[in-house]
């Protein structure tokens, strides 16, 4: 029977293996991706783990993640390891340099350059003076003395501190007196209103500070693209498992979580508009309550957004029922915008928590609850309750 198997490799079996089934297994090896058989030298081993695949398998497989996502994902097809990659700086700087080595032999030239050209961007994310162009997403190392910043491949040109496109009417101008002139003067802006206004105050990657041009609300869980790491979309706090987090016992309790400041959007997500107008309306803070330059105003919501599918994530937009009173914009979306203006103004949202809320944001701090006094009121106890948050807790 001619199994054509290599002469070299056979006589490496016959030598070392005690039987002729241990030889032909160890010639004819099963890959676990497209269940063929292969010799030996046609098998992949991975880094970090046992699992192996074939030389083509480990093509396609390895060709297709750096190409449409990120190096962070070029991990083992079967168990995902080493898992942590975007957390552990030095086991990325070891796993990359010998995947570089095993890729090199696997992948084709071009794959493997964009491999190496997405692992310097990585490296070079860690540099303060990196960023991200909002327009083509390419990186570059900028000069921190300057305003306006260029991208070296479409030259897309844009304000280095709020990352908005530049104009020539932002000269002299800071950011938010810049933004006042936009809303009050541009015709399109106003056009477009608050929707255009909540997709460019998107989410911000705390890590590797990549921009992404979408509204939060929904899952307040967001993992970068980029460099995957794990952050609340509202407050950039991060997101890690149980104990990792070591802020105190009672995080041993729990999963993945993050600690969110009292005024993330995590927290005010679930209030009346009305009670954030109204907290807005106290601090002296003006709102929007009507669409701009429109006597009718949508019926749907405009709000660009993602939506997760079997494909994984699309553009779409939210189209959900416009409510009167709300800049036309559903209520989540509202919501989040009159969230944004108190988080900007830097608003303590203390007075529109109820007590429950009050008592529960102490437990998650472990802060010992006051002890209630005989005779006294809800709205006493929960007073004291507050005034300890506010005095043990402030807002950065």
């Amino acid at each position: 029977m001619d199994l054509k198997f290599d002469e070299d490799e056979s006589i490496y079996a016959a030598n070392e293996c005690g039987s002729l089934y241990m030889a032909i297994s160890y010639l004819q090896q099963d890959c676990e991706l497209c269940a063929s058989k292969y010799g030996v030298k046609e098998m992949v081993s991975m880094l970090h783990c046992t699992h192996r695949c074939c030389r083509g398998c480990a093509q396609t497989y390895f060709s297709t993640q750096i190409r449409d996502r990120t190096i962070v994902d070029a991990v083992c097809p079967f168990c995902s390891e080493p898992a942590n990659l975007a957390e552990d700086d030095e086991l990325a700087m070891d796993y990359f340099t010998h995947l570089d080595i095993m890729l090199k032999g696997i992948v084709p030239h071009d794959i493997h350059e964009l491999f190496q050209r997405k692992l310097r961007d990585r490296t070079l994310a860690k540099d303060p003076n990196f960023k991200w162009c909002n327009k083509c997403s390419s990186g570059f190392i900028a000069n921190p003395r300057q305003k306006r910043l260029i991208c070296p491949d479409c030259r897309a040109v844009t304000c280095a501190t709020c990352r908005k496109p530049w104009e020539k009417q932002h000269e002299g101008l800071t950011c938010e007196k810049f933004a006042e002139w936009k809303e009050a003067n541009d015709p399109e802006y106003q056009a477009e209103g608050l929707a255009k206004h909540l997709a460019e105050n998107g989410i911000r990657c705390p890590q590797c500070r990549f921009q992404f041009s979408l509204t939060r609300g929904g899952c307040m869980h967001f993992t970068c693209t980029q460099c995957k790491w794990e952050f609340c979309s509202g407050c950039d706090r991060q997101f890690l498992m149980g104990s990792r987090c070591g802020v105190g016992p009672f995080c041993d309790k729990l999963g993945l979580h993050a600690h969110h400041p009292r005024n993330c959007l995590f927290y005010l997500r679930d209030k009346e508009p009305r009670d954030l107008q109204k907290l807005l309306t106290e601090h002296g803070v003006p709102f929007m309550t009507e669409p701009h330059d429109s006597t009718e105003g949508p019926k749907q919501c405009v709000v660009q957004l993602q939506r997760e599918t079997s494909e994984g994530l699309v553009d779409d937009v939210c189209s959900n029922e416009v409510k009167e009173g709300q800049a036309g914009l559903c209520s989540q979306h509202y919501i989040e915008y009159l969230v944004q203006l108190i988080n900007f103004k830097k608003i303590d949202p203390l007075s529109v928590f109820e007590g429950s809320e009050l008592i529960a944001q102490l437990r998650r701090s472990a802060i010992d609850i006051p002890e209630r006094l005989e005779n006294e009121s809800d709205a006493e106890f929960y007073g004291r309750c507050a005034q300890v948050i506010e005095e043990q807790l402030p807002l950065n």
